[in-house]
């Protein structure tokens, strides 16, 4: 979902993750030197990535890449919270997100990889508004139109596309790609393949355009979260054109004038160049082990919805998930210039628990200047997650 120079909105990182918060007092300068990196895995994701996508958008981020896997601990805020954008708008579909070894997701398609099988997969569909559609090469395919989504399910492997997460969903290019049928990104993209050969794979990982760093300037950049036992690690990775001097001093300033948040704390940030790449990094102290709050650990939800024209009436199915605590789930009307305006009201408020197989319906006409329902995660008077959105079509 990107036009390389471009700045929007990023893809997977929906929550403010772009990186300009958590400042460091005013004049305080971070310390250069050594610091000791672990190393990185294999860039596998990138073969998901066809070489034919659609690069000329306004997108910030086109591809993320996370492996989920337990997340107990002291990690660093900001790893969470990223991780909290990710689990989100993950569908369930019979497989816990912890429970999957990789998520690659772009602005095609989301591909989940691990160890399960296809039926456990099969089984929580039939439970869903999602119906059989065929075949592509060896995957079963699933679909539904109430948002436009649809699944390929193997052994191992599914791919999922959905209208509200993916700006050009394309299930069978990504299959293409992902099992070789056709080029991949990197096979034809030098600075694609420059920089997923220097950042490998991560615990979390976004490739494409720094929202706070050098967006006019660098052709493509790279931001990952490495984790062991004793700190985070957060590195960045730009690569610039040949008309740029001096990219390390490029990245030096930016990290001082912007303040980026993974560098704040760091005692000691390491800036190295390989040609036209330049690579920040910096050992991130591990934050104290305590309970965190429920909100950066959202449920993965199937939703289900439907729209009555006549009546303006919105119902609202919890197809797949969690049975959860009724008065964590809250709806809010999004009137169309809303800006930091949030007013949750119960979704379920006469159940304690909801899950699997209920339904609300929500009154749309209560507030007339409303274009969408936003579905929203945490405590009433707090802003809490936005879990879900609907914007109804509306016939004239």
């Amino acid at each position: 979902m990107l036009h390389r120079g471009a700045t929007a909105v990023a893809i997977g990182l929906t929550t403010g993750l772009s990186g300009c918060s958590g400042l460091p007092p005013l004049g305080d300068k971070p310390q250069y030197g050594r610091v000791d990196i672990p190393d990185p895995g294999p860039p596998e994701y990138r073969r998901w990535l066809p070489a034919g996508w659609d690069s000329d958008t306004n997108e910030d981020w086109f591809l993320t890449y996370v492996e989920p896997g337990p997340f107990d601990g002291p990690v660093p805020e900001e790893l969470v919270s990223r991780r909290a954008a990710q689990r989100r708008d993950l569908e369930y579909l019979g497989v816990g997100y912890e429970n999957y070894d990789s998520l690659t997701r772009t602005n095609l398609a989301t591909v989940r990889e691990g160890t399960f099988s296809a039926d456990t997969v099969r089984s929580a569909l039939t439970d869903s508004g999602y119906e059989p559609d065929g075949t592509y090469r060896n995957y079963d395919l699933y679909a539904r139109s109430d948002i436009p989504r649809r699944v390929a399910v193997r052994d191992g492997v599914v791919v999922s596309t959905s209208a509200s997460l993916h700006r050009t969903p394309d299930l069978e290019a990504t299959i293409d790609a992902g099992d070789g049928h056709t080029e991949r990104y990197h096979e034809v993209d030098p600075t694609f393949e420059a920089v997923t050969d220097a950042v490998g794979a991560s615990r979390l990982l976004s490739i494409g355009n720094h929202p706070s760093l050098n967006p006019t300037v660098a052709a493509l950049g790279a931001d990952a979260f490495r984790v062991d036992e004793d700190a985070a690690y957060h590195v960045l990775f730009e690569q610039y054109p040949e008309t740029v001097e001096q990219p390390g001093e490029r990245m030096k300033s930016a990290i001082e004038d912007e303040h980026y948040t993974g560098m704040a704390a760091a005692d000691t940030i390491d800036i190295g160049v390989d040609g036209r790449l330049a690579t920040a990094g910096a050992r991130v102290p591990l934050q104290p082990d305590e309970p965190r709050d429920f909100v950066p650990d959202p449920p993965q939800i199937t939703w289900g919805v439907a729209f009555d024209a006549e009546t303006s009436t919105v119902t609202l199915r919890y197809e797949l998930g969690p049975e959860l605590d009724a008065d964590r789930l809250w709806y809010d009307l999004v009137p169309v210039d809303a800006v930091n305006r949030i007013e949750n009201q119960p979704l379920w408020p006469d159940r304690d628990t909801v899950g699997p197989g209920d339904e609300t319906t929500v009154e749309m006409s209560d507030r007339p200047d409303a274009d969408g329902v936003d579905v929203r995660w945490g405590p009433k008077d707090d802003p809490g997650m936005r879990l879900f959105s609907y914007v109804p079509e509306r016939t004239e």
